[in-house]
């Protein structure tokens, strides 16, 4: 059975998604503060800016923890019930594709790095 166009987008999104908000915060904290954060936290931070970080924030670390802890299970799931195997080749590249955001947002600068860290 080969895989939907429609279930590698869905699969792909959230990983994107996160990618996207992540680049995005980066580029909109540089240009608001005019430079990168010399703190921890939000303090002094306009409020779009603040929303800005809250909602990639947030939409991150649900992400996050949703894989680590409902990954694994949902993958045993699918390759107990036979119907529903097919649907691992899905959860696989949702990981993967997440997996691949993650190491691509190493590469955004240091600063906007020490401070998404903290």
């Amino acid at each position: 059975m080969r895989a939907s166009r429609s279930g590698i987008i869905i699969s792909a999104s959230p990983g994107l998604l996160a990618l996207c908000l992540f680049y995005s915060l980066a580029i909109h904290m540089h240009h608001s503060l005019g430079k990168w954060p010399t703190s921890i936290g939000e303090r002094g931070f306009p409020p779009a800016l603040l929303t800005h970080a809250i909602i990639a924030t947030t939409y991150y670390w649900v992400s996050v923890s949703l894989s680590v802890f409902i990954l694994p299970v949902a993958i045993l799931v699918c390759l107990f019930v036979s119907r529903w195997r097919y649907l691992v080749r899905y959860i696989a590249l949702y990981a993967f594709i997440f997996i691949i955001g993650i190491v691509l947002m190493q590469l955004a600068p240091e600063p906007f790095l020490y401070w998404w860290r903290d």
